[in-house]
């Protein structure tokens, strides 16, 4: 077999010497961000387009030597394409899917590609309603530190590596992990493409790990074959492809019924769903929990801290372990516990977890301080779930005690704004000024419901806050920003859509300020 480290000439496969190419349609997504990043530290050559692409994004693609059109032309197609990958967003009608499918190039989707590169690995799967990306990016992290070098494939950017995909293996594994993979997507490239959907085989302790955030939405997550599941909780959500919760329900069950016997199942205990789900699966379930006793991994105290969240929990051993997380928010405790459980799971000790929790990072867009700018604190979160305005909006007061928060929402979603209503006023409320945005209407037509169901939102919040306000446009949420906020106050920029793009705004105005 030929070498197959990252940036290496050959391919390994039969002698084949060229450098193969990879073309990504939507790549500035996160999730296609990590598969892009993947197979450019494979050694293969990434390019690819998304319109909504930011000028930050892509000269951070170009940093890494991937280049990122802002359009969708067919003329972005190297002349040499093995393989194309698209955003499930991205219809067939798309002009470089066309050309692909012309020039007889193989197409995955996003969730397809994902279920190809855990073929060959250790599959570790974070599913759920809520805390997916942090804790993918956790035990990723945790796995790492211990020195076992798994594959990421985060839906956030991780701090730490400025990755959302990370190639796993160190030296020689990292060759024969790389030189499995790549012989397995050979075949599937060859023309034997099947989805991963058979039960897995037992795998050699020479394999390596690969964790992946696994979504539900349109039942992505089924084209996977983890051996090891963390189920973090299962909410309504995805109204526009689960119209009813037991949608949603039997689509999860149908998910973890595909754990291998000899596999692994982490569940929140915390969560009735998600156990009740849990009863589906064949696999070991391990319980994981804040507040029953006869959980596993149960968290005995959750203190939240100016530093994270500090937690004492009690082992399956039954001995203890204090754990010290630089994570915000009580919300994380289940977090926590499940990367602890599956750290655990895998070999890493209680004192290794506790060093190398104690020195995470975090990632991207989930509590993440912007600054400080004329007295006032900016951070930013991807909360776009009831739960998880609620769940920051806590976090802040645990965070910043005694100081004002102000919400900046930009709700994502019609269908799930409509459904949800009730649940983001009680949120919102939370806070003691609100600014409310048009929907981001991801996925769905756009029209004037954008703006009538956030002002139904203001018009609920105002019921207990007086102080809250619909915002238009950038500028009009500039302008309220200024008359209202004073030194001391505290500013969350909230949603899944471009909400963080105010970020930007702030920038150029303090370099127009500082300038003048």
């Amino acid at each position: 077999m030929d070498d197959l480290r990252p940036g290496s000439d050959t391919l390994g496969v039969e002698g084949a010497a060229a450098i193969r190419r990879l073309y990504c349609v939507g790549m500035a997504g996160t999730g296609m961000k990590a598969i892009a990043e993947w197979f450019a530290a494979a050694g293969w050559q990434v390019s690819g387009s998304d319109r909504s692409a930011t000028p930050q994004a892509t000269a951070q693609f170009q940093s890494r030597g991937i280049r990122l059109y802002p359009d969708h032309a067919a003329e972005h197609l190297p002349q040499k394409l093995d393989l194309l990958i698209y955003s499930p967003a991205v219809p067939e009608t798309n002009p470089e899917r066309l050309a692909a499918r012309e020039f007889g190039t193989p197409q995955w989707s996003y969730p397809q590609a994902l279920g190809q590169l855990m073929h060959g690995h250790r599959g570790i799967s974070i599913a759920g309603t809520h805390g997916k990306s942090t804790t993918t990016a956790l035990v990723g992290y945790v796995l790492r530190q211990a020195g076992l070098a798994p594959s990421i494939l985060c839906g956030a950017e991780m701090i730490d590596t400025g990755l959302n995909g990370v190639l796993g293996g160190v030296g020689e594994i990292a060759a024969e992990s790389l030189a499995s993979a790549d012989a397995q997507l050979d075949q599937r490239l060859s023309g034997s493409f099947a989805l991963p959907n058979e039960r897995v085989q037992r795998l050699q302790p020479s394999q390596s790990i690969l964790v992946a955030e696994s979504c539900e939405y349109r039942g992505h997550f089924l084209e996977l074959s983890p051996r090891v599941v963390g189920l973090l909780g299962i909410e309504p959500d995805h109204f526009d492809c689960f119209p009813t919760f037991e949608r949603a329900i039997a689509t999860y069950r149908e998910f973890i019924s595909r754990i291998p016997a000899d596999g692994l199942l982490i569940t929140n205990r915390d969560c009735e769903t998600a156990c009740s789900v849990a009863s589906d699966s064949p696999a070991r379930t391990v319980f994981v929990s804040t507040t029953d006793d006869q959980a596993d991994y149960f968290a005995e105290r959750v203190e939240s801290t100016k530093a994270g969240l500090s937690m004492t929990v009690r082992l399956p051993d039954l001995t203890t372990v204090n754990i010290a997380c630089p994570l915000w928010g009580q919300h994380h405790a289940i977090n926590i516990l499940t990367a602890l459980a599956i750290a655990t799971e895998h070999g890493v000790t209680p004192a290794e977890f506790t060093a190398a929790s104690q020195t995470f990072a975090g990632i991207r867009r989930r509590f993440e301080r912007r600054g400080d700018w004329d007295g006032v604190t900016w951070i930013d979160d991807y909360a776009h779930h009831p739960t998880a305005v609620r769940a920051l909006i806590d976090a802040a007061r645990d965070r910043f005690p005694g100081r004002r928060i102000w919400c900046v929402f930009q709700p994502h979603q019609i269908s799930r704004t409509r459904e949800l209503s009730d649940g983001f006023v009680k949120a919102l409320c939370r806070a003691d000024g609100v600014l409310v945005q048009p929907v981001f209407g991801a996925r769905e037509a756009t029209g004037t419901e954008r703006n009538d169901l956030s002002r139904q939102l203001v018009e609920g919040v105002r019921r207990e806050n007086p102080n809250a306000h619909f915002v238009a446009d950038l500028d009009h949420t500039w302008t309220t920003l200024e008359t209202h906020t004073r030194p001391g106050d505290v500013v969350l920029t909230v949603g899944a859509g471009d909400i963080d793009h105010i970020y930007h705004e702030l920038t150029g105005r303090l370099r127009r300020n500082h300038a003048s």
